[in-house]
């Protein structure tokens, strides 16, 4: 097999590797559904963390827009603040 090609295919096969393990890290560390610390589903969210969430500025709105459940955005609502977002 000529040098060029094995490098290519070398090449080739570091690159595959590498989004591999960044596809892997990515979104399958978010979970959806939140839990309380004895593993039961829960629904209900702080009555502190939902008034933060009611008056979180639009800046702090549009940053937490991604979040992928309710949770997660009432959680990124009621503790970013404006100053926090790069």
């Amino acid at each position: 097999m000529p040098v060029k090609r094995r490098q290519t295919i070398a090449l080739a096969a570091s690159l595959l590797l590498l989004l591999g393990a960044v596809g892997c890290s990515g979104s399958e560390s978010l979970d959806s559904t939140p839990t309380k610390l004895d593993g039961t589903e829960s629904t209900e969210f702080e009555a502190d963390d939902i008034e933060a969430a009611e008056s979180a500025s639009d800046a702090v709105e549009e940053y937490c827009s991604g979040a992928v459940s309710e949770a997660q955005r009432t959680g990124c609502m009621a503790h970013v603040e404006e100053s926090d977002i790069p």
